[in-house]
């Protein structure tokens, strides 16, 4: 099984250890609950370097970008990352990704774990068939990737940077700096819904650095954080989970992800698919929910709209800020409009459930 370089960090904090993607990954320390409301009221750090780190570099590499991911590329400035998608030809989504331009021909793909492998065999295929005059590199497991987030996270990392250069960054930007001698790519990106950063340095700057995050952060409530945490903060976002909300058998347009398409730009692989999706309609659509009694929803779980069944839940759970079932799901497109009354059979029983928008959680605006 994979390690990451911060597995005796996690030893040393008494985390639950899981297999998750052949990686073996911190559940929880503390507890799942704790750690979730760390992060909601002070801050959480997260080891996430099991994901995948795919960089490109020379003039090729917008257009090669272009044709593999559905987002507009060439809206990026240098500094700028944006969240798209990987599609096979028939729309259906190979991974969801976030592309950071990090250089004038210099970009960073941040990829699933579980889809490294196969995303990057899918972007070597495409390689050889449109070779763009661009190197592609996988420094996946070079590289580590914390997440730092939550309302004191700016506070914390200001500390150690010892500057005023986080003002001034925006979501969905990047910050290259140095800390401690070593240089960190900081990323104004996160899966929880809350102010919050991605670090990118070298394997062997993460251990030091961890450390240093949880010493500053000790005055600000900071926790360590696991996986079971970081499912819940997402969900309470209606943020999507490769694997359950996403698969190859999904497509954007289905997922209710349209924004992340650029339709206007030039060719895309899947492109005919989901044009035609768009103006056409889909079979399905993923909508939010939530019960109108207590209870538990979870992945696969059976919707109905009165007595006919009428999709699938992909991702469901109690939110614990909220107090109440929440969850994703798709449904006939009839039956995914704001309001509509469905229920969910939970434990053989149907319980009453409503399409709400998401997010379900609504946070403080963040500065």
């Amino acid at each position: 099984m994979n390690t990451t370089p911060l597995y005796e960090a996690h030893q040393a904090h008494g985390a639950k250890l899981v297999d998750f993607a052949g990686w073996s990954m911190p559940l929880q320390y503390s507890g799942v609950i704790d750690e979730y409301h760390a992060v909601r009221r002070q801050a959480g750090l997260f080891d996430v370097s099991h994901m995948g780190r795919l960089w490109f570099s020379g003039k090729g590499a917008l257009d090669f970008l272009q044709w593999v991911t559905t987002n507009d590329v060439a809206k990026l400035s240098v500094g700028q990352a944006q969240y798209s998608m990987v599609c096979n030809p028939e729309g259906g989504i190979k991974d969801d990704v976030f592309v950071y331009r990090t250089g004038s021909d210099d970009y960073l793909l941040c990829v699933n774990a579980s889809n490294r492998e196969k995303v990057s065999q899918w972007l070597s295929e495409q390689q050889v068939q449109r070779p763009h005059g661009f190197t592609l590199q996988d420094r996946s497991l070079q590289m580590a990737q914390l997440a730092l987030q939550g309302p004191s996270s700016k506070s914390i990392l200001s500390k150690i940077l010892n500057n005023s250069s986080l003002e001034s960054l925006k979501p969905r930007w990047c910050l290259d700096t140095t800390i401690s001698g070593g240089k960190v790519l900081i990323t104004r990106t996160g899966y929880t819904g809350e102010l919050g950063y991605e670090l990118y340095l070298e394997s062997d700057q993460a251990a030091e650095f961890w450390k240093q995050l949880i010493q500053v952060g000790e005055a600000h409530g900071l926790k360590p954080a696991g996986l079971g945490a970081r499912d819940l903060l997402r969900l309470d976002m209606g943020y999507f989970l490769y694997g359950n909300d996403l698969t190859e058998e999904t497509t954007p347009v289905e997922a209710g992800a349209e924004w992340v398409v650029g339709f206007q730009k030039p060719e895309f692989i899947g492109d005919s698919v989901l044009k035609t999706q768009k103006q056409n309609g889909s079979t399905r659509r993923l909508i939010a929910f939530e019960l109108l009694e207590k209870a538990v929803p979870r992945h696969d779980m059976t919707i109905y709209a009165k007595d006919e069944q009428v999709g699938q839940v992909s991702s469901g759970n109690l939110s614990p800020v909220l107090q109440k079932g929440i969850g994703l799901g798709y449904v006939s497109p009839q039956y995914s409009s704001e309001g509509t009354a469905l229920a969910i059979q939970v434990r053989g029983k149907k319980v009453p459930a409503v399409v709400v928008k998401a997010p379900f959680y609504k946070r403080k605006p963040a500065s």
